[in-house]
């Protein structure tokens, strides 16, 4: 990679393309930094003031130094483990750019010039998107399982989803303790339904006691406190000022019990944010065994 211009007479020869770091088995030269974007060097070499001029630099070469160590760094840690982006498949993906935008390469710098970019810096991106893509795909996918846990916690620390435990009821209310025990004793050889119909004083007698699905926090408190474990089938007793009411749990739908739909989304979700997790974890790991330094 290190262009070493030397001149012709060899008892004088020099290197004049100065390394500026060291990146494992990479180099960094002067020329490769300045190159980086030539339109802002001219500029900043055509400062007639040397102390302000060498700032100007130095912020320079810092910037691009530390932009194309991190860049080796991932180019590294990916060629440890087979993954490698060619020099040709990026310049066959700029081409694809160039084509679907039907622009020339002219007309692409002046775009990215808008948008405070240089031709070296977006190859490097489009290089470092198809690099990360394939190491997503062929390292760090295999390491990321997404289990139950995970959609449970996940849906406990959203609760702007507004998914909740729901519990389908069915109510028998009468107004005193005789009536109560009449209708228990009907109970025994009859439906809850059945007795509802019969006995309850409640809107809902008519329809078998049915109120339908209720959360949580939709009830009474009392009534939650008597739900905490209760499971289908369960029947439990409620006494109020002017009633005593009997409730039947015909069913309960746990807020973790998701249609396939909103699984998936959350699944998708959890999977995005453990594959950036694991990525970072992976590169920092190959990023301590990986030699750098800086020359200059």
């Amino acid at each position: 990679m290190l262009a070493l211009f030397l001149v012709q007479n060899p008892l004088n020869a020099q290197i004049i393309d100065k390394i500026l770091a060291v990146v494992g088995d990479e180099v960094i030269t002067k020329y490769e930094v300045e190159s980086f974007n030539p339109e802002r060097v001219k500029q900043i070499y055509s400062i007639e003031n040397e102390e302000k001029k060498d700032k100007i630099l130095q912020e320079y070469y810092d910037n691009v130094l530390d932009f194309l160590v991190k860049q080796y760094k991932i180019e590294i840690a990916a060629k440890r483990e087979g993954v490698e982006v060619t020099e040709a498949e990026t310049n066959a993906a700029l081409q694809d750019v160039l084509t679907k935008n039907n622009v020339s390469m002219m007309q692409l710098k002046s775009a990215l010039k808008e948008r405070g970019l240089t031709l070296a810096k977006y190859k490097w991106q489009i290089k470092m998107d198809i690099l990360k893509s394939r190491i997503m795909s062929r390292i760090i996918a295999p390491m990321v399982v997404v289990t139950n846990e995970d959609i449970r916690d996940y849906i406990d620390e959203h609760p702007e989803m507004d998914l909740s435990d729901k519990y389908e009821l069915r109510m028998i209310e009468v107004k005193n303790k005789d009536e109560f025990k009449k209708m228990k004793d009907y109970l025994e050889s009859h439906s809850f339904s059945d007795t509802a119909i019969k006995f309850s004083k409640a809107a809902s007698a008519k329809s078998g006691g049915y109120i339908g699905f209720v959360s949580p926090d939709q009830i009474a408190e009392v009534i939650q406190k008597k739900l905490e474990n209760a499971k289908a089938g369960d029947v439990f007793r409620v006494n109020n000022d002017n009633s005593i009411q009997l409730f039947k749990v015909e069913s309960f739908s746990s807020k973790y019990d998701v249609d396939n739909k909103t699984r998936e989304e959350i699944v998708s979700k959890i999977r995005e944010k453990k594959l950036q997790n694991v990525y970072e974890n992976w590169l920092e790991e190959h990023s301590e065994t990986i030699y750098v330094k800086y020359k200059y």
